[in-house]
């Protein structure tokens, strides 16, 4: 490499530093003047932080809509003979006993 080379080199490199030392300059300024703020008054970061916040929401509420979509299971009428023999003349008995025989079949 030649001395002219050498020279042009520094001189680019230097030209480079002043570049990203301006536009650091300039950025720093107009982050002090809220330039980067949205017209609700939310930077980039909290904007991103809502997003997380909202698409964990969204995950959490799938999840819940999935588990309310899942089909009903009723009783089938052998279970509906056997608890009706079991607690023939106790029907609060037999309502409670379908009750439970229910949540066990649908959880």
């Amino acid at each position: 490499m030649t001395a002219e080379d050498e020279e042009f080199n520094r001189i680019e490199r230097e030209s480079k530093q002043r570049k990203e030392a301006v536009l650091q300059a300039l950025h720093d300024e107009n982050e002090r003047l809220g330039l980067y703020k949205d017209a609700y008054g939310a930077t980039k970061e909290q904007l991103m932080a809502e997003v997380a916040v909202l698409t964990e929401l969204v995950r959490v509420l799938s999840g819940r809509v999935a588990e309310l979509e899942k089909p009903w299971v009723d009783l089938t009428k052998e279970e509906c003979f056997e608890l009706c023999v079991k607690h023939k003349n106790e029907s609060f008995s037999l309502l409670v006993a379908v009750q439970d025989k229910l949540k066990e079949k649908n959880t």
